[in-house]
């Protein structure tokens, strides 16, 4: 069923014959060509978006290898398609697929007392165009903290999206290498860093805009067991130029304002999509 707390998740590292230079995007296509009878296909293709805002499965390029990750109800389309895969063909190139490091883990997405580190392997896709106004407007000195909060309603939609509980205490804290964003995709203002945050994320997970394209991955080397910094290619930041936010603790009341807002943005965009598909005959499906 669709309505019960998603606390597991898998990530599976293919390891291919040849370096993969190719976009998530580029993967994604190529899964939903050569292995279109699997359910991982409506998880990758857009049919569920009105179920699932946070998608529940997700495909990254790191370090020349292809990752893909389930979340919760993505889970067993995910471990399904690692199963049964033995090469991915692009149309100019073909990938054999040589083996599979796969990580499941339950009990996760869980709060603790104590935050965890987290690093950023890929950029951070914090503003949208709206928020992005927003912060362009602020004092510098205010700005780091502005990127917190930001990332308190990213932290807050997920826990949302899982059904979990509202923690008694969320603790949140961002550093980035550099507090002006740089531009990705013509709409997103993006940061490379690290954060703290008592809420308990699997590795490779994304956060922030442009999950679906990569962005917002995150790696802890305690949580991940098939990997660490060096097999990822992933870089220490440069303390001496980075922007620290404060450590912000915030209690439940105030953790479920913001997914009040992140209910009611939820609930406008299935109104829309429903609306839509009331006016479009879609013959894709």
């Amino acid at each position: 069923t669709t309505n019960t707390k998603e606390d597991r998740a898998v990530t599976a590292c293919l390891i291919s014959d040849k370096p993969v230079k190719k976009t998530p995007y580029q993967v994604k296509g190529a899964i939903m060509r050569n292995y279109s009878s699997h359910g991982i296909v409506p998880m990758l293709n857009g049919k569920y978006r009105d179920r699932y805002l946070y998608p529940r499965v997700q495909v990254k390029v790191i370090n020349e290898n292809i990752f893909i990750i389930g979340v919760g109800h993505g889970v067993d389309a995910v471990l399904q398609l690692i199963d049964n895969i033995k090469q991915l063909d692009f149309g100019n190139i073909t990938f054999d697929i040589l083996d599979k490091k796969v990580d499941e883990v339950k009990n996760v997405f869980e709060y603790k007392e104590k935050p965890f580190n987290y690093q950023f392997l890929t950029s951070w896709a914090a503003l949208n165009k709206n928020s992005w106004k927003s912060f362009n407007r602020l004092e510098s000195e205010n700005k780091i903290n502005y990127l917190n909060k930001l990332l308190e309603k990213n932290l807050a939609f997920i826990s949302n999206e899982l059904k979990l509980t509202a923690p008694n205490k969320l603790i949140s804290m961002i550093k980035v290498n550099s507090i002006e964003p740089a531009s990705i995709d013509n709409k997103w203002g993006a940061f490379e860093g690290m954060f703290k945050t008592n809420f308990i994320l699997p590795s490779f997970i994304g956060l922030g805009n442009g999950i679906t394209r990569g962005y917002g991955t995150l790696f802890n080397e305690r949580s991940c067991q098939i990997f660490n910094k060096d097999d990822l290619g992933l870089r220490n930041l440069d303390n001496k130029k980075c922007f620290e936010s404060e450590l912000d603790e915030i209690d439940s009341d105030d953790f479920n304002k913001l997914n009040i807002r992140q209910n009611k943005k939820s609930h406008r965009l299935k109104r829309k999509k429903r609306k839509l598909s009331k006016n479009v005959k879609n013959d894709n499906y």
